[in-house]
């Protein structure tokens, strides 16, 4: 009676949500790893819709304000998250273009607590309170003080020298033409260290250690580190290399050459003049359904959440969000390695834009993920 009464409880712990089986009182990201120039075609974003974004550390809830909508509800499990887009979302509002820049850590800079103490009584008590216990975090600059951006800095600083050098890496990231990119690729840049270096370091084991949690890989039954590496194959030769802000963050350490969407000059005053519109939400999908019952969504930025829940789990959440869909709403989400997509049933609720999704996966630059998924409500 005891081992069955344990492996009862066992199989419930198994079945929890992913916020009771990971922590989530960390910055698990200090920048978004989802392309924001891929998120707002496959959204369809538009001027005046409705729009429910997973936060993570702001910068595509922040992007989507570039076009105008009606309202950004940026949910999170995670409070600390929260702090992030909400010390994101006061920056853009009282510093200058070059400021936000130098703050969030892209410029350098040794003035980030003063230009802290200009936010700080505009943040919410909770976001203050976190943000004044960790100034250290400020004085490195936000966009670079994540669990994941550590794990790319461990690599950068203990891998990389070990496969190539400095003027190698440079060479990489200025080559524009296909072709030419490719033959360095073959020739110069996929040694047998490269390889056998990439797979070790993003392993299973070690992304689950040092870069994600081991609870976010409970539903992945592929080879980790072989499915990243055919990816970042595909970006080192089919994609530019030299204005890819994600490749050169993993590479350089910042945005230097290619900045992220959101923090693109020319998108800096749309997104201040809509701030009012983004609306900080903390709890999971239905909770913010639960809070804003009346709202109908244009689209949903889903990030990949559903990498994180069993497939009866992921059907659940999907059905539960076309409660509160208008006509042609779209779902948009990644699998990085965990498949999820087909629905039995939702036919006629919920259509695959597959065609128009591969097509945009083609230009994805934050190169992680195996597959963009594109949903469309009927």
């Amino acid at each position: 009676m005891e081992e069955r009464k344990k492996m009862v409880n066992s199989k419930v712990l198994q079945e929890q949500s992913i916020e009771k089986r990971a922590r989530f009182d960390i910055i698990r990201y200090a920048s978004c790893w989802e392309d924001a120039d891929v998120l707002i075609k496959a959204l369809n974003v538009k001027e005046g819709g409705f729009y429910l974004s997973i936060a993570s550390a702001g910068d595509n809830s922040l992007a989507l304000l570039s076009r105008n909508p009606a309202l950004v509800l940026a949910i999170d499990i995670n409070p600390v998250q929260l702090a992030c887009v909400e010390i994101r979302k006061i920056a853009f509002n009282k510093l200058s273009y070059e400021e936000l820049l130098n703050f969030l850590g892209v410029g350098d800079s040794d003035d980030r607590e003063n230009l802290y103490q200009r936010l700080r009584s505009d943040l919410s008590d909770e976001a203050r309170l976190f943000w004044d216990q960790h100034l250290n975090l400020i004085n490195k600059g936000i966009i670079h003080v994540g669990k994941f951006e550590n794990y790319f800095s461990l690599f950068r600083n203990r891998i990389l020298p070990l496969i190539h050098n400095r003027k190698k890496i440079d060479q990489l990231l200025s080559i524009h033409d296909i072709n030419e990119r490719t033959l360095f690729y073959n020739n110069t840049w996929n040694t047998y260290r490269w390889k056998l270096l990439f797979k070790i370091f993003f392993s299973r084991t070690m992304m689950g250690k040092l870069g994600r949690d081991p609870e976010f890989f409970k539903y992945v039954e592929t080879d980790v580190a072989s499915r990243i590496f055919k990816r970042a194959e595909y970006a080192l030769t089919m994609l530019p290399t030299d204005n890819n802000p994600y490749l050169e963050y993993i590479l350089k350490g910042n945005f230097k050459n290619s900045l992220p969407f959101y923090l693109r000059r020319e998108n800096f005053n749309t997104i201040r003049n809509n701030l009012d519109k983004l609306i900080l939400f903390k709890g999971n999908l239905k909770e913010a359904f639960q809070k804003n019952p009346q709202t109908k969504f244009d689209g949903f930025n889903l990030s990949d959440i559903f990498e994180y829940m069993n497939y009866n789990q992921y059907e659940e959440e999907i059905r539960h969000i076309l409660g509160y869909v208008n006509p042609g709403a779209r779902l948009v989400y990644w699998n990085m390695l965990a498949d999820r997509k087909q629905i039995k049933g939702l036919e006629n609720h919920l259509r695959f834009l597959d065609q128009e999704a591969s097509e945009l996966f083609l230009q994805d630059k934050a190169f992680f993920y195996k597959s963009l998924i594109v949903g469309e409500a009927i």
